[in-house]
């Protein structure tokens, strides 16, 4: 008797590429690097910044605020506006006319 055939195996999983340097990648390193100059020159005169939560509420407010300070001034909407999902009667006969 011959040997049963056996199914090839799976592909290998595709891996995900790492992000390439792009636009928005300096954006955020800028602003983060930004939260942090900032934050230790402030906190140089005023010693209560020094603090474990004044410090990551100041990243949080420095890296969401600043950029939705920048899209107000822009007249941008700071959050998308989501598209509602508009179904065409023809594609779906449910919400065609009826005889």
């Amino acid at each position: 008797m011959s040997e049963p055939t056996r199914p090839p195996p799976p592909p290998a999983p595709i891996t995900a590429t790492p992000r390439s340097p792009g636009p928005r990648n300096y954006v955020d390193f800028f602003l983060y690097l930004s939260a942090a100059v900032s934050y230790i020159s402030l906190s140089i005169y005023n010693k209560w910044l020094l603090d474990w939560i004044i410090g990551p509420l100041w990243l949080v407010a420095w890296v969401w605020g600043l950029p939705a300070i920048v899209k107000l001034i822009r007249r941008q909407p700071v959050r998308p506006q989501r598209n509602p999902i508009v179904v065409d009667p023809i594609d779906d006969p449910e919400l065609g006319d009826e005889p």
